[in-house]
């Protein structure tokens, strides 16, 4: 979702070009139904979805651009994203050519394009803006409606707000990019923001997450918020790339909505000019007769199904996630529940897993609370929602 209504006009981080600024509007993993840490790659950026050096390499190795990247059309410093998406990372995110003016956020490159998928990923409650940032002349393959085949190049941000003393405040910047064709396409980034919002740092983040204080009003009192490690991006972005693409929330479906309240066309019209073919939606709405089932089903698309597509662990995609969750056993190896346990146990939320993983509190030994990566916090309408659910099964 966008933040219009919430996001002054000197800390935007969302337009498709830095003369028509709005407002703004994780992470996930594991390959084991009962809470797995992924199938992500660790130590370097291996397979589809595997990490990056460690930041004091300066992420990405650099190398030249090219045709591949586009190195005309440059709006920042040489050593920027825009000038060279494939360079090594600088210390600072003002140095990628991002972010410029921070923390007047609203200026910004014009090659900037957001994006806000939708069904959404819950993070805390933290608000989050997603841009695209493809290599100067390059588009989207989308002849694969289901498979868009993105350029070397490529380059994904999403940053994430919680809520300051004067209104929404950056706590981090995530950045994805394709940095080659086979053997280490991808690498995983993160730029941790100062408190007054001036600039961020690239993060350590090889192997471990950083927890920072975080605030979001709705949820009460301050708590710890995780920065996640190269291998916890990995293993998300890996589990969808079995499937989709490894960039998660680009794509057909999430873009159906429109960006901003009020606008006349959908997302998809809106990036038309980013794909190399006229995108033809061919992928249904997410919907259900039952109200409650349908926001289930679109939660749970949402935030799980990225891992939980089919391709490793129990598909949970919205046309048979009932299917493959009401009245079925787990069947995860090493993993035990409590007898009488299952997925979901029509009428007995307490032992449905899936409830009480997603209620992320008094789990048996065994289970753990999911998502398992970027979340402290379960998101109480979503729980709220399984419970009546599950309640109304018989």
């Amino acid at each position: 979702m966008t933040r219009s209504s919430l996001w002054p006009a000197l800390l935007l981080l969302a337009a498709c070009s830095a003369s028509a600024s709005k407002p703004p509007t994780s992470g996930t993993g594991g390959d084991t139904e009962e809470g797995g840490t992924g199938g992500g790659s660790t130590g370097g950026k291996g397979g589809t979805g595997g990490t990056a050096p460690k930041p004091d390499a300066m992420a990405a190795p650099e190398r030249d651009a090219g045709a591949d990247a586009g190195t005309e059309a440059c709006e920042g410093p040489p050593g920027s994203l825009l000038c060279n998406p494939l360079a090594a990372l600088p210390r600072t995110i003002k140095e990628t050519g991002l972010f410029p003016m921070a923390p007047d956020l609203s200026k910004r490159p014009a090659r900037l394009r957001e994006y806000a998928p939708d069904p959404a990923l819950w993070s805390d409650g933290l608000e989050k803006q997603r841009f695209l940032l493809l290599p100067a002349g390059k588009k989207i393959d989308n002849s694969d409606p289901r498979r868009w085949d993105f350029p070397v190049g490529t380059v994904f941000i999403k940053t994430f707000f919680d809520d300051g003393p004067a209104g929404p405040r950056p706590v981090e910047t995530r950045l994805i990019r394709r940095v080659g064709d086979a053997f280490e396409p991808y690498d995983y980034n993160v730029y941790q923001w100062k408190a007054d919002g001036t600039d961020a740092t690239l993060a350590e983040i090889e192997g471990q997450r950083i927890p920072v204080m975080v605030t979001v009003k709705k949820l009460g009192a301050p708590f710890s918020h995780d920065i996640p490690s190269r291998q916890d991006c990995g293993a998300c972005h890996d589990s969808n790339a079995k499937v989709a693409s490894p960039f998660i929330g680009f794509d057909e479906l999430r873009l159906h909505g429109k960006l901003a309240p009020g606008s006349a066309k959908s997302q998809l019209e809106e990036l038309a000019d980013v794909f190399m073919k006229p995108v033809t939606p061919v992928i249904p709405e997410i919907t259900d007769p039952d109200p409650r089932l349908q926001r289930i089903k679109r939660w749970v698309f949402g935030n799980c199904v990225h891992c939980h597509n089919g391709s490793r662990v129990v598909d949970l995609r919205p046309e048979v996630l009932v299917m493959n969750t009401v009245g079925k056993p787990i069947d995860a190896s090493g993993i035990t529940p409590p007898a009488g346990w299952l997925r979901v146990v029509p009428g007995k939320p307490e032992m449905s897993i899936v409830y009480v993983q997603a209620r992320r509190t008094m789990l048996p030994t065994g289970l753990r609370a999911m998502p398992p990566v970027g979340v402290a916090v379960a998101d109480a309408p979503a729980v709220e929602d399984l419970r009546a659910w599950i309640m109304g099964l018989r």
